[in-house]
């Protein structure tokens, strides 16, 4: 019983410790990202639909949120909350009785980011790595206008995110890159069967923080 005591002691005595020679930061962010997915498509032939579904032209999106900082010895921890909102082009071929080529539908979610950064900083400069969560909270698709279409969103996917960082003063920017550990598409479903471009997706994000 001493002992645990002097340890519970101990543990509390460093982590306030850390605490007190640690520096905390919190801050806005905001920035843009960019998609890329590589894969040949979907194919949906069922006896209903007879279609091929290729990515459009990369479309950019937008994120904006708080972020906090722990620091200590040049070692930080960066929790961050993040509006994000993508868009995506979809490029549909249906080789149906009435065939309609080139024909483009987009679709738009939301979702909520939650990237944990661990990171080294030396100057100005840093270098960070950590996993991010993301929370699915709404969407729209023109893909509906395909019979029997309907999206399956898992409530959370995760992926992991890292990059280089710039402070000066007050500014902080970081040029990222984020990896999904999902394949890109797997909310669709047509005619109940589910379907996913095969391949993990992954965006470059250029943010700009400002800290309070």
């Amino acid at each position: 019983m001493k002992n645990l005591l002097k340890s519970i002691l101990l543990s509390s005595f460093l982590f306030l410790s850390v605490l007190c020679y640690s520096q905390f930061e919190a801050g806005l962010k905001f920035g843009i990202s960019s998609i890329d997915v590589v894969s040949n498509g979907i194919n949906v032939d069922n006896g209903i639909h007879n279609l091929e579904i290729n990515l459009g032209e990369a479309v950019y999106g937008y994120h904006f949120g708080l972020y906090t900082r722990l620091s200590f010895l040049g070692i930080y921890l960066e929790p961050a909350v993040l509006f994000n909102s993508n868009s995506v082009n979809y490029q549909i071929e249906n080789f149906g009785e009435s065939p309609i080529v080139g024909e483009i539908l987009s679709e738009e979610y939301q979702n909520l980011s939650v990237p944990v950064l661990l990171g080294i900083k030396a100057g100005i400069l840093r270098l960070s790595l950590g996993p991010v969560a993301h929370i699915h909270i709404d969407s729209s698709s023109d893909l509906f206008n395909i019979d029997g279409y309907e999206q399956r969103f898992k409530e959370a996917n995760y992926g992991i995110i890292g990059g280089l960082g710039l402070d000066l003063w007050k500014l902080r920017l970081d040029l990222q890159y984020e990896t999904n550990l999902s394949d890109f598409g797997d909310h669709i479903v047509i005619n109940g069967e589910q379907y996913s471009f095969g391949d993990q997706a992954s965006r470059v994000l250029g943010t700009v923080s400002w800290r309070f």
